[in-house]
């Protein structure tokens, strides 16, 4: 019998394990960066921004006035996993027509091997549409 517990305890901690690490991470804004600054209005960098995630593969997770979070689904491939990226853009308006950009992308533990830094795509993408 107290095998049986035992195995079902490990059994559920596995489970719980999957569950917790498969989660997609959350971008934390970067401290040490000022951002790349658009001289736009927040209205048109915000909607560049939301362009670039969609042109680059992630699903829209969350818009809010000075954020916006993208997800990049999952692909099976060479590196099993790869996709699962969140991205997050801070926006931060300057004035009339400057806003401050900050872009971080956040690796989920499974598939990490085949993920990668987006931030600078996100950034070029943005700066076809306002420049």
């Amino acid at each position: 019998m107290k095998m049986r517990n035992i195995f079902h305890l490990l059994i559920t901690l596995s489970i719980v394990f999957v569950v917790v690490v498969g989660c997609a991470s959350v971008p934390k804004k970067p401290v040490e960066s000022p951002g790349i600054v658009f001289q736009q209005s927040l209205e048109k960098t915000r909607n560049a921004a939301i362009d670039a995630l969609v042109v680059l593969g992630f699903d829209i997770k969350k818009q809010e006035d000075s954020y916006i979070e993208g997800y990049r689904p999952h692909k099976v491939g060479f590196f099993v996993g790869s996709g699962g990226e969140t991205v997050g853009v801070w926006l931060k308006l300057l004035d009339q027509d400057r806003t401050s950009v900050q872009v971080k992308t956040a690796k989920s533990l499974v598939g990490i091997v085949g993920q990668k830094n987006w931030d600078e795509n996100v950034l070029n993408e943005m700066r076809k549409v306002l420049q």
